[in-house]
């Protein structure tokens, strides 16, 4: 009876350790604000949120091609980030089929965290395109192996009233394919896409977690955050996706969008197991 009450407990801390959270367990060692603005548009590069590094990204004519997300094509954007971890290098691309990469700074808001999520880039379907429409985030630099909190910030305060919504995933979860438009081709039809009734339900690609796009103007800091863990492959890299998967055809529900993230580092498997221990400890000081 007490090894069935041990091996239950510590099941359960490590099912608590390991799913979808709405804020980060372990402290972020690399915290990245994107500062985007539509140049083209008159907009123009706004604050960083105090305690993030700025990764700055905009959409027009005539820009830096370093900045440049609007025409970041297949090479995406790239930044080197200097963290206690080492240098973590950062490629963000956006995948769209059918419509175009934008970039805006609605100004000040009233949300927590104000300074990330007043701007953000996105990835724009046209009527059609779930799935094969997305953002790619690729981390290298990373230990191989080792387990990563990623907290991915999705945003748009500007459109509010009823909430829309969008998945995240990495290849692990995506069988190793790179991508949700490639995982659609493999195992639903070549150019395949979905269309979802209210909530999502029709999404078949497997997800960690989904996560509200827009809403009420007032919010909590991660009311609009998707925290999930990922491994880094043997190479070190970190391959993570986003894509757009609302309720309806209206508004911010039509893109995809990243207003920043954070990467943690979880602990080895010894400290979970100690972490466990102590829970098992307190059940059995309070039952006592």
């Amino acid at each position: 009876m007490k090894l069935k009450l041990f091996a239950c407990l510590m099941l359960g801390t490590l099912v608590t350790v390991t799913q979808a959270v709405a804020a980060p367990i372990f402290t972020p060692f690399l915290s990245v604000d994107i500062d985007a603005y539509n140049a083209g548009g008159g907009q123009s590069l706004g604050p960083t949120e105090p305690g993030y590094q700025g990764w700055e990204m905009a959409e027009g004519l005539f820009l830096d091609p370093s900045i440049d997300w609007g025409n970041s094509g297949a090479a995406g954007l790239t930044k080197v980030f200097s963290t206690p971890q080492g240098n973590i290098t950062a490629n963000l691309k956006g995948i769209v089929p059918n419509s175009f990469l934008g970039a805006r700074n609605r100004g000040d808001n009233s949300d927590a965290q104000g300074d990330m999520t007043q701007d953000f880039v996105f990835a724009q379907r046209g009527v059609d395109g779930f799935g094969q429409t997305y953002v790619k985030l690729t981390l290298s630099g990373l230990i191989p192996g080792q387990g990563y909190e990623f907290t991915g910030y999705a945003r748009d305060h500007f459109n509010g009233g009823t909430d829309s919504w969008q998945a995240w995933s990495d290849r692990n979860r995506l069988g190793g394919l790179d991508g949700p438009g490639l995982w659609m081709d493999t195992n639903v039809g070549a150019g395949a896409l979905y269309q979802p009734a209210v909530g999502g339900v029709d999404n078949p690609i497997p997800t960690k977690v989904r996560s509200p796009i827009s809403g009420p103007a007032s919010v909590g800091a991660y009311d609009y955050a998707a925290t999930y863990l990922s491994v880094a492959d043997g190479s070190g890299v970190l391959e993570l996706y986003t894509w757009a998967d609302p309720n309806s055809y209206s508004g911010t529900m039509t893109a995809t969008a990243l207003n920043g993230f954070q990467l943690g580092m979880t602990p080895e498997p010894t400290s979970l197991v100690m972490f466990g221990m102590g829970l098992i400890g307190l059940a059995v000081c309070r039952r006592r």
